[in-house]
Formats: C-alpha cells, sequence, structure tokens
C-alpha cells in the first residue's frame, strides 16, 4: 500500500496524467536520475536495521534495549501466530543464518554491522 502511494505520488509530480498509461516500471526508470529512491520497502527494512543496530549498541539498562529481549509471558489465543514486528526480525536474521546472539555481538562492530545490514536490505536478499 505505501508503494503505491509513492508511485501515485511521482506520478503527480511529473505531471503523468490519466490518458498516458505507463508502467511503474518505467516510472520508477525515468524518476531514478532524479530522484535515486529505492522502493518503499527496502527503505523502511534499512532504516529498521539500523535502528536495530542502534538500539544493540546503547549501554545496559537501557529500556529500548531491554524491550528487544524481553519475551512475555502467558498464553496466547488460539489460531494462527500474529506476524509481529520481532518474528519479522527473527525471520530475517534466520534466512541469513544468524542467531539473536551473533547479531548482538555483531551490532558493536559498526563496519561489520554495516555490511551485516546492507546485505540483509540489498534487493537481491529479497529475491531468494
Amino acid at each position: 500500500m505505501l508503494q503505491v502511494f509513492v508511485n501515485r505520488c511521482l506520478r503527480r509530480i511529473m505531471g503523468i496524467r490519466w490518458p498516458e498509461v505507463i508502467s511503474n516500471e518505467a516510472l520508477w526508470e525515468s524518476t531514478m536520475g532524479t530522484t535515486c529512491q529505492d522502493p518503499i520497502q527496502m527503505q523502511i527494512k534499512r532504516r529498521k536495521w539500523r535502528w536495530i543496530g542502534h538500539t544493540l549498541r546503547k549501554e545496559e539498562g537501557a529500556i529500548e534495549k531491554d524491550a528487544l529481549d524481553w519475551n512475555p509471558q502467558g498464553h496466547r489465543a488460539r489460531g494462527r501466530p500474529k506476524i509481529t514486528w520481532k518474528r519479522t526480525i527473527q525471520t530475517e536474521i534466520g534466512k541469513a543464518g544468524k542467531t539473536w546472539l551473533e547479531v548482538k555481538a555483531l551490532a558493536r562492530d559498526r563496519v561489520g554491522w554495516r555490511t551485516f545490514s546492507e546485505a540483509l536490505c540489498s534487493s537481491r536478499s529479497d529475491r531468494n
């Protein structure tokens, strides 16, 4: 839904009206030289991993850092488990072949974290 909104905004900015039919790929190719934007899903994913790295480097006792490790106790409702933010992180880490403890240790090294997060956020990793 966000990408649809971005495409609509780009069409308005470029002055493309209804009779002029242009595909989304052509729209992005024509705007790549002028706007240099990645698809919105990549931008969100990149910002998410930057925030995680920033949070994992915080000092001990920081509320944000504790929230990443917090495991609520109790019974869940019947049915399919909800797709939560934490579960999406865990699946992305699993696809990269890492564990949460390895990711926490990797976040201390900024250069290593940057290469790890860029590898996660590359367009090639989403195709696989």
